[in-house]
């Protein structure tokens, strides 16, 4: 991959002066105007260039310090590596190239942090959690999860689902909760839900799972609305990583229409692109807070910070700082 900055004085001249130098398949990562000027910087996969035009190759063994550019360009690489749509990544460079930080990552983590919204590990809510999203997104195993990281806290928490259709459903979540010797609370509408909350307002946290929907089906989507009108709750959308970006960000949108707020991205173990849930949360407005990166239910939840998520979108930079992982 390679990035370059052009500056003229109205875009078209800048479009001609891209083509001219990079070709015509170079794309666009972000605009700028000051002073009358348009700064336009556009990227190219390496082997469109002519051979006089590729960088020499760094033969030293620490690749630090970096050069702005340099840097620029790495994170520019990461994102279009995985997918992360256009408009997202121009937001992101542009970020990142006001930022002062001299390697790639903490640059990248700091564009992330200025772009999305991160919970903080310290802010606990009292508020029932709900979990949502499609079929197969990983819902019950999160709550079992979540569960499990309540009771190494020493909290006492309640487990309710609505996920009573689904073969198996009740069977696997009580297996996980057997273990840890916790009673699986049933509803299977708004009503008998609200008489649920009722038997656990003790209880915290308390965790909703429920069964997989069409965020595309009005009438499934209405039945999702009737469940949260029933307390004043937390929701979160549970969405696996590697979806296709442009579904994951027209799912977003949906249920942020009927007040969802939180991101819970599962599958981060093995999803090798996951610019899915950088659009999901761009377009849906959504706050990162717990993920899953490990089938495991014990220690089976980190809390994704700009330093984590930086980690996921480039593994193999490294990184001065140590990232902050830590339990949800």
């Amino acid at each position: 991959m390679r990035l370059k900055s052009f500056e003229a004085k109205t875009m078209t001249d800048a479009m001609r002066q891209i083509k001219e130098a990079l070709g015509d398949d170079a794309i666009i990562v972000s605009t700028k105007e000051a002073g009358g000027w348009i700064r336009v910087t556009a990227a190219v996969e390496q082997d469109e260039l002519p051979a006089s035009q590729k960088p020499k190759a760094n033969t030293a063994r620490d690749p630090q310090p970096y050069d702005e550019e340099e840097m620029i360009e790495m994170i520019t690489d990461a994102l279009l590596k995985h997918r992360v749509p256009g408009n997202v990544s121009e937001k992101i460079v542009a970020a990142a190239m006001v930022l002062p930080a001299r390697e790639p990552k903490k640059m990248l983590a700091g564009a992330l942090g200025k772009i999305f919204k991160f919970d903080t590990p310290a802010k606990k809510s009292t508020k029932p959690l709900i979990l949502v999203g499609p079929p197969g997104a990983g819902k019950t195993l999160m709550t079992a999860k979540m569960a499990a990281s309540a009771v190494m806290a020493g909290q006492k928490p309640a487990i309710i689902t609505t996920d009573i259709a689904r073969a198996g459903g009740i069977e696997q979540l009580s297996a996980f909760l057997d273990i840890m010797k916790l009673p699986l609370y049933q509803a299977e509408d708004a009503k008998t839900l609200a008489a649920a909350l009722a038997k656990v307002k003790n209880a915290s946290p308390v965790i909703i799972d429920t069964g997989g929907l069409n965020p595309f089906d009005p009438a499934e989507m209405k039945t999702l609305l009737k469940l949260m009108g029933v307390a004043d709750m937390d929701a979160a959308l549970v969405l696996p990583a590697g979806f296709d970006a442009e579904e994951s960000a027209e799912m977003a949108m949906t249920f942020d229409i009927i007040g969802v707020r939180r991101l819970i991205p599962t599958r981060l173990d093995f999803a090798r692109r996951i610019g899915g849930i950088l659009s999901a949360a761009d377009k849906g407005g959504l706050v990162f807070s717990a993920a899953s990166h490990t089938p495991n239910v014990a220690n089976g939840i980190i809390t994704l910070t700009p330093d984590t998520l930086a980690d996921f979108l480039m593994p193999h930079i490294p990184a001065a700082g140590k990232a902050k992982k830590g339990k949800s």
